[in-house]
Order: C-alpha cells, then structure tokens, then sequence
C-alpha cells in the first residue's frame, strides 16, 4: 500500500502538473531546505515515483543541506498532510527561484539561430528546475510549445526544440556528462509540453 508522500508524488506526476512557485512558510530545519529532487532509479529511494513513462528517472523528496548535501525523506518520516503540503511549497519556491536566478548558455549555429540552451549550476536542485510552472513558458518562447529536454545529472539540463533539432549532434556529450557526473540522473529524453512531463526515448541503445 503507497504511503501518503507515494500518493501524493504519484498524482504529482499522473496529472502532469508541475510545481507551482507558491509563497511558503520558513522551513522549521533552518540547516537544510526541502527538495523534490531528479535522480537515477539505481538510487532506490526510500520514497520515489518514476517520471511518466520512464525507465530509469526518479523524483524523490529530500532535505538538501548548506553545501548541497542530500537526505532522502525516509518511507516512515512523521509528515502530517499539512507539512507535506508546505514541503511541497518549499521545494517549488526553492526551484521556481533558481530558474529565475539561471542563466542558459545558448548555443546557435553558424547563421546565429538557436540550436539548444544548456543549463549548468552548482546545485543539485538544478534539474527540478524543469518541474516549475514558469520552465515551459521561459523555453518555449524560444523553442515553441514542446520541448524536449535531457537530464545526464541533476545540475545540468539540456533543451531543444522538438522539431528540427540537433540531439544526434550532441548526444555523445550526453552520455558522457552522465557517465562523468558524481549526480548522475539518466541518458533518457522527455517531452515537456502543456499536457506535463512525459519520457520519449534514450540516447543509450541499451538504457
């Protein structure tokens, strides 16, 4: 039986709804902020849920300390509703302000258009940066409404468009940041639309 934070991660994703940017109280742990973090599914989470229709992407809560360590919310954690609600606002303020504060390296072909952005940060909420109301929008008033995007690790995210893009260019450098990274994440590829979040394909034949 799913305890209430598998629930609640599991309607997250189903529905396709993203984080939203809400007001949130201060965290009662003044050493750490609450997290909804993007990691490799050979991880094993105490609490996590596959991205929709992946293989190999997880979410999972977790506390992230000062210098960017990270706890893993245990199954058995005393989180009543109401203090999961206000981890839930906590973790999408944290990543709605990070997107806010980033600044994407893009990359442009020889006649000046925009190939891809890449997302690069010190910070292992970097990658929940894709699950904040305000991503899609940000993109896709470069690359149109659907995006596709590669996670290798979670401080590093690649976006393209979904239509004419370069991903067979690049998907070597993929592969290589995830097999390099000490936060791997996956080699899989996602759609981001307005309908949510959803995998479409491996870079790795054999993920």
């Amino acid at each position: 039986m799913l305890g209430r934070k598998d629930q609640r991660l599991s309607r997250l994703l189903m529905t396709g709804l993203l984080i939203a940017c809400a007001p949130a109280m201060a965290s009662q742990d003044k050493e750490s902020t609450p997290g909804l973090l993007l990691g490799g599914s050979f991880e094993r989470m105490p609490v996590q849920r596959f991205l929709p229709g992946s293989k190999r992407t997880v979410l999972f809560p977790a506390r992230i300390g000062r210098h960017g360590e990270i706890t893993p919310l245990q199954g058995d954690s005393a989180l009543t509703e109401a203090s999961w609600d206000l981890f839930l606002k906590e973790s999408g303020e944290r990543a709605g302000l990070l997107l806010a504060t980033i600044d994407p390296r893009m990359i442009r072909d020889a006649r000046g258009v925009i190939q891809m952005a890449v997302i690069s940060r010190d910070d292992p909420m970097t990658a929940s940066c894709i699950l904040a109301t305000g991503f899609l929008q940000r993109f896709s008033a470069i690359f149109g409404p659907e995006l596709i995007v590669a996670i290798p690790a979670r401080n590093k995210i690649y976006i393209f468009p979904k239509l004419a893009n370069r991903l067979p260019d690049i998907s070597r450098t993929i592969t290589d940041d995830y097999l390099i990274s000490p936060m791997p994440v996956s080699t899989e590829l996602f759609e981001i639309s307005r309908k949510g979040i959803r995998t479409i394909g491996d870079i790795d034949p054999n993920g």
